[in-house]
């Protein structure tokens, strides 16, 4: 395996340094969907048991859709988390 010239070691520490810029937006996705569907769910099971339809329906349609978006942020972190240390590795591997 060949050592990684200076240019490149900056590089991708740049990159690394980017990626985990966008992984801790990406959990503050995860956390504020998933504080949506919280919400919606607990709204649904206490104050809108005896609400219309229409609001339910809403509620359940907001309750699924962060949840949604909840699960996709959230495999979106683990495989950016695991890309990021593998660039680490790869990194300290090519000093």
């Amino acid at each position: 395996m060949a050592k990684l010239s200076r240019k490149e070691r900056e590089d991708l520490k740049l990159d690394i340094q980017k990626e985990n810029i966008l992984l801790q937006r990406v959990k503050r996705y995860v956390q504020y969907s998933g504080l949506v569907c919280i919400v919606a769910v607990a709204m649904l099971l206490t104050f809108l048991k005896n609400a219309s339809q229409g609001w339910r329906i809403f509620t359940i349609v907001i309750a699924v859709i962060s949840g949604l978006l909840a699960l996709i942020s959230f495999l979106s972190y683990q495989n950016g988390r695991k890309h990021v240390l593998k660039n680490i590795n790869y990194l300290d591997e090519n000093k």
